[in-house]
């Protein structure tokens, strides 16, 4: 008479199981049950209405798409809050991939590059460099960066990220990402430094 303890018994759940049989009325039920928690945890994270809205659609096409294999070893809404905030960390990562683009892009308007305006601290002043040149230099620069030293300094100084918001898209430590910080700082002082030498 003994129940499995690593089951978790609930409407969803049974749900859940309908679903895995390919019972849409079942996935419809629960689309219903949840899709509002879904959007307001996605709303909160990402403030987006457009993008909360089809981040929910993704959400639960990924729930239809795991119930075959879905154990409820958990509430279900543990495990679909799990699912939803995945998807908020993939969406912030891949914005900040975009952002990593423009280390390629040519300056096209006054300001520059942004990962030129980016690097403006570390660079010594020099008059005579022309401004495509530097533009060159600091991309470059930038794009010897390693992957996860290049995320680091573009979210923490040109998003203006706190450390705990790169973390979480990062998916590590605070302690880490000063760390990545910090060491890409020090590579672009140094890279850039050596280039703005001066002869005299």
């Amino acid at each position: 008479m003994a129940k499995n303890p690593g089951k978790i018994i609930e409407p969803d759940n049974e749900l859940m199981k309908r679903v895995a049989k390919g019972d849409d009325e079942a996935f419809r039920k629960l689309f219903e049950r949840h899709h509002r928690l879904a959007y307001s945890v996605i709303y909160r994270q990402l403030g987006v209405q457009s993008v909360a809205e089809d981040l929910v659609q993704e959400a639960f096409m990924r729930v239809y798409r795991a119930a075959p294999k879905y154990e409820p070893t958990a509430k279900f809404s543990t495990w679909l809050y799990t699912v939803v905030t995945n998807l908020c960390l993939n969406y912030k990562r891949d914005k900040a991939r975009d952002k990593l683009r423009l280390v390629s892009a040519r300056p096209d308007d006054e300001g520059g590059n942004p990962l030129e305006q980016l690097a403006q601290s570390e660079l010594p002043d020099h008059d005579s460099l022309d401004r495509e040149e530097r533009a060159r230099v600091v991309r470059e620069a930038i794009a010897d960066l390693p992957d996860n030293q290049r995320m680091a300094i573009i979210l923490s100084r040109y998003e203006d990220k706190s450390y705990e918001e790169v973390a979480e898209i990062l998916g590590t430590t605070v302690a880490a990402v000063k760390s990545l910080t910090s060491r890409a700082r020090t590579t672009l002082k140094e890279k850039l430094a050596r280039f703005f030498e001066q002869d005299d």
